[in-house]
């Protein structure tokens, strides 16, 4: 057989006898970006919406037909965001580490040739040498470096889970965003209608000599403040639609269509600060996750501390001499700790071990005080919103008592539309109260690690 051909196949036969691992190639083509970017269909959106695994975020019944809701909203951006197939990549890696945390080192095979090529005539054979070695003491901190790698893949699953989590709170609050921006750009809408109403009568009255010029360019400059108003405000609607599309991996410009009759809460009741910071530690997924990790790294440095003692390779030789005499021997090898003794690697894993240390008192205490910042806004917004509720009505019959004076000819038009813009203003200040409400308790639950927290509490649970 000529040996070109022979070497290659007894080397892939010898691949295959011990399970060696196949290349497999995989083209970075356009086909198969656009296949991977591609949307989802409504059913598949649905079965995978009640599939999903997530230790905060529960599956629920999605149903896009009667359009999105913020919670749906959630759902599909954990679904469908781009970024988060990244991240989830990372689970392959740390299953990867695991895997080579588990396998013991290879063993060493040795052989050696040499023929007489001078001198005397003495030992006229060909010598030659076969030994086998392995490092032993790779068993001795072989567990160590499982734990630590199964510790470390605990860490990343609960970092994606964490990154899960805050990009579904930021599409839930993408879409109370748009839902809001769109029911005040209503208002505004009948505003500037109204407006425009009033600034014709005017210049026709002004024509008339029955109005000022001061009182028409007052209208004028009325109807231009709320025009800008409204530009700026549709110019904030296309952006957070274009927010929310990315968020939940759709294009630019697919239309999607949210409940814009999702609740607005006007009052939000929390906890109070101590049951939310009771065991957060164990409930917050990225402090479960920096526990793992500092975990992981606490055995790391265990065998950075045990690699600095000699390590041993036990092997057997064979060999015979140009004498013709065969031996057969056992050997022992070990490193002499003398120089290097793991030093370096000892000292940057104790360092990365207190960078954790520091990392999670410090996130630990950033939790806390956002919560309790957090309470302080919500508990602020709670007054403004009743008092801006109780104003409204008061408004209201101001208005109704305007129109009826106009109809009894007893009240100016301009007072009445003063009055109407100052009622519809404090209804969109309610909106953007009630928005920032929904902020803070958005926040309240990303930093407290409870979803829903301000309405399934129950303190028990904690």
């Amino acid at each position: 057989m000529n040996s070109k051909v022979s070497k290659p196949f007894i080397a892939a036969w010898l691949c295959w006898l011990v399970g060696c691992a196949q290349y497999q190639a995989k083209p970075l083509t356009e086909q198969a970006i656009q296949q991977q970017l591609e949307t989802p269909s409504k059913r598949q959106l649905t079965l995978q919406a009640t599939q999903i695994k997530h230790p905060l975020l529960k599956p629920i019944a999605f149903n896009v037909e009667d359009g999105l809701s913020p919670d749906e909203a959630a759902i599909l951006a954990v679904l469908r965001n781009p970024k988060l197939r990244t991240i989830r990549d990372q689970h392959l890696i740390a299953g990867a580490q695991l895997l080579q945390a588990g396998l013991l080192p290879d063993p060493k095979v040795s052989y050696s040739f040499s023929a007489p090529s001078g001198g005397t005539d003495l030992g006229m054979n060909n010598a030659y040498g076969a030994g086998l070695s392995w490092q032993a003491t790779a068993l001795i901190w072989r567990q160590n470096k499982i734990t630590a790698a199964e510790k470390q893949q605990q860490n990343v699953d609960l970092q994606i889970a964490w990154q899960e989590w805050q990009i579904a709170q930021a599409a839930k609050l993408a879409a109370y965003q748009l839902i809001v921006y769109r029911q005040q750009q209503a208002l505004l809408s009948k505003m500037a209608q109204r407006l425009e109403d009033n600034r014709a009568r005017l210049q026709e009255a002004a024509e008339l000599g029955l109005a000022t010029e001061l009182e028409r360019v007052t209208a004028v400059s009325a109807k231009n403040l709320v025009d800008v108003r409204l530009l700026a405000l549709k110019l904030k609607i296309k952006q957070q639609q274009q927010r929310l599309n990315r968020a939940m991996g759709l294009k630019p410009h697919e239309a999607v269509n949210l409940q814009q009759d999702a609740e607005l809460v006007t009052t939000m009741k929390t906890p109070s600060y101590h049951a939310l910071i009771q065991n957060i530690g164990n409930r917050r997924l990225d402090l479960i996750a920096l526990k793992r990790g500092y975990e992981s790294q606490e055995e790391r440095l265990h065998i950075a501390v045990m690699q600095q003692f000699p390590q041993i390779s036990i092997g057997f030789n064979s060999a015979r001499d140009n004498s013709n005499l065969y031996t057969l021997g056992f050997g022992v090898s070990m490193t002499v700790p003398i120089f290097d003794r793991n030093q370096g690697q000892i000292a940057l894993d104790r360092a990365t071990r207190q960078q954790l240390f520091d990392q999670y008192s410090s996130r630990l205490f950033q939790a806390r005080a956002d919560i309790a910042e957090l309470l302080v806004t919500i508990a602020s917004l709670n007054k403004q919103i009743e008092s801006v509720r109780h104003a409204i009505p008061d408004l209201a019959n101001l208005v109704k008592a305007y129109q009826a004076g106009i109809e009894n000819g007893q009240v100016d038009v301009f007072n009445y539309y003063v009055a109407w813009n100052n009622l519809t203003n404090k209804k969109i200040g309610l909106l953007t109260l009630k928005l920032q409400l929904v902020q803070a308790g958005i926040a309240l639950e990303v930093a407290s690690g409870l979803y829903h927290v301000a309405t399934d509490f129950n303190e028990k649970e904690l």
